[in-house]
């Protein structure tokens, strides 16, 4: 996805809104000012309709639970070799931050429809999170009123990083077995950089993650060596950014594809990408990356299922082979500005990765989605001014069948 989108008059619009709300509406409770979010109200992002079933159409059918998949793999798997379940701008199902934003971020921001409990539980083991630098009302202390909050371009969610990585690590101390993968990005390119990197070193380095963190990324890394920890994959080096910070992560040059510039595919530049240890760049992997994310027209959808089925057949490749290459193949990407694009796109494009993972044997990478966790989405997405536009939603995105899949390609690599 892009990293700015500064240019078009839409977000000026957009920005113009979330500055308003933020400063009209504080979204706090009266009581006691702490952050307000009903489930039961239309302030709730989506309500799932009345006599709503989800069917899961392939499901899981192995003895051990979604929430300990990793378990069955071999300690000394090359993550790099597995396929891995993810999910695009993975935060957009747990709500926004302000009152009247959430009312524009729920037509334009949800690629997701399920929380991030929901989520860990289900099998999903690769995240997407783009922290903003935000302000934090309650805090005590000035040095801390400045936090980083996490978004989708200028859509903040009602989530911090801190709470977020928070939530992983509990997840973990219940769930040795497993690990998560997390790829950061700055995403609304209006604050400063080097402010950015700051709050984010401040974030990650807090004593009560210590241990927590994958400390030296290298190529062939096991998944013995990541059990109960996370992986920080960032979308690039940070170190221009600012020199001073040298928090183990790694980073990848991971170039646009937007077919607003190019129209046509191209799969070299696809597997000409890298992923570098941030404390010592000679230590690198080739990365193969397919982030096709517009299908905003036939032709364009076409383009997607196209170049997702063929970095499926390169992954199966590599993944094959002697050498350590990494793969996101990205089954999100948009068909137009609403929550209603997200679950069209999944809903065109699940069916033929599912398709692809029935008929052929082998491991085909991370492959990150949108509205996880369900195979039916039959929903009320809020919108337009408060408790007057509601639009109703059923689609079969078949997410929940694909991560099932996902998960049981894995089982050559079972104990």
């Amino acid at each position: 996805m892009k990293i700015f989108f500064i240019q078009t008059k839409w977000n000026f619009i957009f920005l113009f809104l979330a500055t308003l709300g933020s400063v009209l509406l504080t979204g706090c409770d009266e009581e006691n000012g702490l952050p307000y979010y009903d489930d039961n109200s239309l302030d709730n992002p989506y309500l799932f309709s009345d006599g709503y079933e989800d069917k899961i159409q392939h499901p899981y059918t192995l003895s051990t639970p979604l929430t300990d998949w990793l378990s069955m793999v071999r300690d000394e798997v090359k993550v790099c070799k597995l396929s891995i379940p993810g999910t695009h701008d993975s935060m957009t199902g747990m709500g926004f931050y302000t009152p009247i934003v959430k009312y524009v971020s729920n037509i334009m921001a949800i690629s997701q429809v399920s929380t991030f409990s929901e989520q860990m539980s289900n099998g999903i083991r690769f995240f997407d999170f783009r922290p903003v630098v935000a302000i934090d009302t309650l805090a005590k202390n000035p040095e801390d009123r400045q936090i980083m909050r996490l978004a989708h371009g200028f859509t903040e969610v009602n989530v911090s990083l801190e709470e977020s990585i928070d939530w992983m690590q509990e997840f973990l101390k219940s769930h040795p077995t497993e690990f998560f993968i997390v790829k950061i990005q700055a995403d609304n390119g209006m604050e400063s950089q080097q402010n950015w990197v700051i709050l984010l070193n401040k974030v990650l380095s807090k004593a009560k993650y210590d241990g927590l963190f994958v400390k030296s990324w290298h190529p062939g890394i096991t998944v013995g060596e990541m059990r109960g920890k996370i992986l920080w994959l960032s979308r690039y080096d940070l170190r221009p950014v600012n020199t001073s910070f040298h928090y183990p992560v790694a980073y990848c040059d991971w170039p646009d594809e937007d077919p607003d510039v190019d129209e046509e595919l191209h799969p070299d530049r696809q597997r000409s990408c890298a992923i570098y240890n941030m404390e010592d760049p000679s230590i690198k992997a080739t990365l193969y990356k397919q982030d096709y994310y517009k299908t905003t027209n036939e032709k364009r959808m076409a383009n997607k299922i196209s170049t997702v089925l063929d970095m499926m057949k390169s992954a199966r490749e590599a993944t094959a082979s002697d050498e350590d290459i990494w793969i996101v193949n990205h089954c999100s990407a948009y068909t137009e500005v609403s929550a209603r694009g997200y679950i069209t796109n999944a809903s065109n494009l699940h069916p033929k990765v599912i398709e692809n993972l029935l008929a052929n044997e082998g491991t085909v990478g991370i492959m990150p989605m949108d509205m996880a966790c369900h195979d039916y989405v039959h929903c009320i997405i809020n919108g337009g001014t408060p408790y007057t536009s509601d639009y109703l939603y059923g689609f079969y995105p078949l997410s929940q069948s694909l991560t099932n899949l996902l998960v049981m390609s894995n089982k050559k690599f079972f104990k």
